[in-house]
């Protein structure tokens, strides 16, 4: 009747069990445990399958690229989920509860606690590496507006710093400067001019008609002006060259500070912190995300320390405590006999009989046997 219902079990079942680390032989003596252990290999399962998404999601949105970057990241997806799976699957199957009813509950909480605690960091460790990419992927639209603004922030911090080390600053104080100097020295030039004419016409200073000396001196004065002009004029076009360059290269070397700029995973996990940083309402469901995927992670291990102990755990403690005494003694057995044809080999050597390898060996299989025989007689 048993065996007609193990054998008809549902491969589903069989395999939640196996998630969960169980015996299936012997967990079908017990039915009541059957529920609890499927339960337990659900939660595994649940915690590989994050793993894999969010292992996909992460390879796939940092070093994934080209034509290949959906099968690279499946890959790396499909074994990131199997390496956490397994290591739930060793954690869950691994641990063990005292079933000796007679255990004070200290000692029972000591002996059931403590082991689990390593377990329990560690899961929630890799509670909290499942969460992030996760989080990426949910806050996906708000960071890449965060992003764009801590780069255009990080772009401006580079011009910056730029102009400040290029002659860029100097060159405008120098623009800045020479503009009034222009003025003066245009309005000097066209007074100079204005005072030749009225010479050289009679209608102001002599007031006589024709080229004069005194007219002849008002020129001069008024070329030399209007050279000064032409100079301060030509220094200005030189400094605007030089400012041009200046900015030419300082906008070159943004344009490679820009491109250099990726939209790599350390750039989204910097946005996603300016998010939560700047808006609670961010920072709360960030944080229900990270709590949200730890509890799926501890929760096989939770379930399996909080749990009542049950037939099925009673009954494998024993095969466990049976099985080790059977080892030992085995171990214990086997030096013995071994430490006993040693002497026995030494007698003989003393006695001058003669022993060979083939005999000894032969006599040690047979005693092994003869004791191991007995031992479970016994």
């Amino acid at each position: 009747m048993e065996n007609h219902g193990h054998n008809a079990v549902p491969a589903k079942r069989n395999f939640l069990w196996w998630c969960a680390g169980v015996v299936p032989e012997l967990l079908w003596l017990y039915p009541t445990e059957k529920a609890k252990y499927e339960g337990i290999g659900g939660a595994v399962l649940t915690t590989g399958v994050l793993a894999f998404f969010s292992g996909f999601y992460a390879i796939y949105t940092t070093l994934a690229a080209g034509n290949y970057a959906i099968p690279i990241s499946v890959v790396f997806g499909v074994h990131w989920g199997l390496a956490i799976f397994n290591l739930d699957r060793y954690i869950v199957s691994s641990l063990r509860k005292t079933t000796n009813p007679g255990v004070r509950w200290t000692q029972r909480l000591r002996e059931t606690w403590v082991p689990a605690l390593p377990r329990l960091g560690l899961a929630i460790l890799i509670g909290f590496t499942l969460s992030k990419p996760l989080e990426l992927r949910l806050f996906q639209n708000a960071i890449a507006g965060q992003a764009a603004i801590n780069r255009d922030q990080a772009v401006t911090a580079k011009r910056a710093s730029l102009v400040q080390s290029s002659t860029l600053g100097a060159l405008d104080a120098d623009l800045a400067a020479i503009d009034p100097e222009i003025a003066r020295a245009e309005a000097r030039a066209q007074l100079l001019e204005d005072d030749f004419r009225q010479e050289a016409d009679g209608t102001g200073g002599s007031r006589r008609y024709g080229y004069s000396e005194v007219a002849r001196v008002k020129e001069a004065a008024a070329i030399q002006a209007r050279q000064q002009v032409a100079e301060v004029q030509q220094r200005l076009r030189q400094i605007q060259s030089d400012r041009d360059k200046a900015s030419a290269q300082i906008n070159q070397e943004l344009e490679v500070f820009r491109r250099n700029l990726s939209d790599d995973f350390l750039t989204k996990m910097k946005a996603l912190s300016d998010l939560s940083a700047g808006s609670v309402a961010v920072w709360w469901i960030s944080m229900f995300v990270v709590f949200l995927i730890v509890g799926v992670e501890i929760t096989p291990v939770l379930v399996k320390i909080l749990s009542p102990i049950g037939p099925y755990d009673v009954k494998l403690d024993a095969m466990n405590d049976v099985e080790t005494t059977e080892a030992l003694l085995k171990r214990d057995t086997t030096n013995r006999i071994i430490a006993h044809q040693y002497a026995n080999i030494e007698t003989a050597g003393k006695a001058e009989t003669s022993i060979t390898v083939h005999q000894f060996m032969s006599d040690l299989r047979t005693q092994i046997l003869t004791e191991r025989r007995e031992a479970r007689a016994r």
